[in-house]
C-alpha cells in the first residue's frame, strides 16, 4: 500500500491557493498545515481548504513531525533561507520558482539537500504539463530535425506598485525572475545552457527590471529569443524551429492544451490534449513519484537544471543592471 504524504504550506498567498487546489486533484497527498506571520490570513486559508493545523511561525511548521513535504510560496527573497531550514528539519521541499535570487543561493540550497539527503525541487510547473511532454517527444524523435531556434514571450500590464512583490527588489522583484523565467526555461529545456548571452532591459528608479529582452546563442549555432514585460500585454506565444520543421504554441503558451507542428513542405498538424483543470497537480505528482522512489531530486527537473537557469539569469541581470543587495550583490558586481 502506497504512503499518503502530508504537505505543509509556507506563505498562503494567491499561488499557494492554486497549489492547495491541486493537492485535492492528486492522490497520496493531503494538506496538513499552513504557516503565516499573518494569523488571520492563515485562518482564512485553513478554512477554505479544510486545513487542520495553523502555525504563526515557519519554524513551528518545520518542526511538525506529521509533515512530509513543505511547499514554499513566499516571495523570492526568502526562498533560500526557508528552504535550507526545511531541509535541515528533514522535510522534502517544493520551492516556488525562481529557486532563489541568484546561483550562489541555489548552490547552497542544493548542498543542503545533499547534506540532509532530503528532496528538493523547483516548482516550475510548466515542465510537467502534458503539452511539453508531447513537444519534447516530437523533438527527441527528430521529427523537426535539429532545433535551431526557440522564441517565447511572457508579458502583462501590471499595476505599478513600487513596494509590491513584482517591483520591490528587496523581495526579488523584476520581470526576469517573476515571468521571464518561463521563456528562459523553455529555451534551456530544448537547447540547453547558452554559450553566449546578449541582454537589455528597462529599469525603474528603484532598480527593478520592468522589461527584459535577451538573445541566447548556442554551441550548435542555434538561438533563443526571450521577452518579459510588466508594462504591457504581449502575445504570450512560442515557436520552435528545426532543420526539418517547426512547432507553434498558441497563447498562453506556458499552459496550453494543444499546439501545431509540421515538417517542411507538409501541412500543419494539430495536437490536442485534455484541457487543464489546474495544472499544478502534475508537479505535485512528480514530487510524490520522487518520494516514493527515495530520490532527492527529480530526473525531469534535476538540481543542475535549476542551477544553470539561475546562472543564466545572473548573467542577464549583470548586463541589464539589476542586483539584489540582500543576496550579497552590489552594483559594483554587475557594472
Amino acid at each position: 500500500m502506497r504512503k499518503t504524504y502530508t504537505c505543509g504550506i509556507i506563505g498562503p498567498g494567491k499561488i499557494a491557493r492554486k497549489f492547495a487546489e491541486a493537492l485535492q486533484l492528486t492522490g497520496n497527498v493531503q494538506l496538513g498545515a499552513v504557516a503565516s506571520r499573518d494569523n488571520n490570513k492563515a485562518k482564512q486559508f485553513a478554512e477554505t481548504f479544510k486545513c487542520p493545523k495553523i502555525y504563526d511561525s515557519y519554524e513551528a511548521l518545520m518542526q511538525d513531525p506529521d509533515i512530509d513535504i513543505i511547499y514554499i510560496a513566499t516571495p523570492h527573497a526568502f526562498h533560500c533561507e526557508q528552504t535550507i531550514l526545511c531541509l535541515q528539519h528533514k522535510k522534502a521541499v517544493l520551492c516556488e520558482k525562481p529557486m532563489a535570487l541568484n546561483a550562489t543561493q541555489v548552490s547552497k540550497m542544493i548542498q543542503a539537500s545533499k547534506d540532509n539527503q532530503c528532496f528538493l525541487m523547483e516548482a516550475l510547473w510548466t515542465r510537467f504539463l502534458p503539452w511539453l511532454q508531447a513537444v519534447m517527444e516530437i523533438i527527441n524523435k527528430g521529427m523537426i530535425g535539429e532545433v535551431k531556434y526557440v522564441r517565447a514571450d511572457f508579458g502583462f500590464k501590471a499595476e505599478y506598485r513600487p513596494e509590491g512583490r513584482l517591483f520591490d527588489t528587496k523581495l526579488g522583484g523584476g520581470s526576469l525572475l517573476d515571468i521571464g523565467i518561463y521563456p528562459l526555461f523553455l529555451c534551456q529545456q530544448i537547447l540547453g545552457k547558452p554559450k553566449h548571452i546578449i541582454a537589455s532591459g528597462n529599469i525603474d528608479k528603484r532598480g527593478a527590471d520592468i522589461s527584459c529582452h535577451t538573445v541566447l546563442q548556442y554551441e550548435n549555432g542555434g538561438a533563443g529569443i526571450i521577452t518579459a514585460m510588466l508594462d504591457c500585454d504581449t502575445p504570450q506565444t512560442a515557436e520552435i524551429a528545426g532543420t526539418e520543421g517547426m512547432i507553434r504554441i498558441p497563447s498562453r503558451w506556458h499552459r496550453v492544451s494543444g499546439f501545431e507542428w509540421r515538417r517542411i513542405g507538409e501541412d500543419w498538424q494539430t495536437i490536442t490534449l485534455p484541457a487543464l483543470t489546474n495544472g499544478f497537480e502534475f508537479q505535485v505528482a512528480e514530487v510524490i513519484r520522487c518520494l516514493d522512489n527515495n530520490v532527492i531530486e527529480s530526473p525531469l527537473l534535476p538540481h543542475v537544471f535549476s542551477l544553470q537557469l539561475s546562472e543564466t539569469m545572473d548573467e542577464i541581470r549583470k548586463q541589464t543592471g539589476v542586483f539584489y543587495s540582500q543576496a550579497g550583490e552590489s552594483s559594483s558586481l554587475i557594472n
